[in-house]
């Protein structure tokens, strides 16, 4: 494994621990909080990031194994919708969590074992059969990383919101 590598798998991992820093801050009543009335919850983003792992890791499992595999990510309904219809706003919270966290281990342990195929990708397409893009082991788990970011900020933001 090269040197960049190394760092975008720590990125990775780091991301995690950081969501789990702010989320460490959240009362116990906090996970109903929202930045705005009607705005995704603390709660809703737990579970929204927890659904990404569950998502990738299949993918970059065919990208590593089957390099050039067709995802379609067909009927999806968005995410407001898919997350009212999963109940991203009423679950217990503390099986995503260790989702995300099982994940980030396996995820970042099967891509170690195989730095020669960070360039392998799969090609996206939608309902249509269009192809939408082409996306890398690295690349996806850069944008991992960064969703992750994201939302820990975002989580940031709800505290802060609520708390001053």
């Amino acid at each position: 494994m090269n040197q960049e590598q190394e760092i975008i798998i720590n990125n990775f991992n780091n991301s995690l621990f950081a969501f789990n820093a702010v989320l460490e801050k959240v009362p116990l009543e906090g996970m109903s909080w929202s930045e705005k009335e009607g705005e995704w919850t603390i709660r809703h983003v737990i579970h929204h990031v927890a659904e990404d792992c569950n998502v990738y890791a299949f993918i970059i499992e065919r990208a590593l194994a089957m390099p050039g595999s067709k995802v379609v990510f067909g009927d999806f309904p968005g995410n407001n919708i898919w997350a009212e219809r999963l109940g991203f706003g009423e679950r217990p919270t503390e099986s995503a969590v260790a989702l995300m966290r099982a994940h980030r281990a396996f995820l970042s342990d099967m891509v170690a074992y195989f730095p020669d195929r960070w360039d392998n990708n799969v090609i996206f397409f939608n309902d249509e059969g269009k192809e939408l893009a082409k996306s890398t082991v690295k690349d996806m788990m850069i944008m991992l990383t960064e969703h992750m970011q994201e939302h820990t900020e975002m989580v940031s933001s709800i505290l802060k919101a609520n708390l001053s």
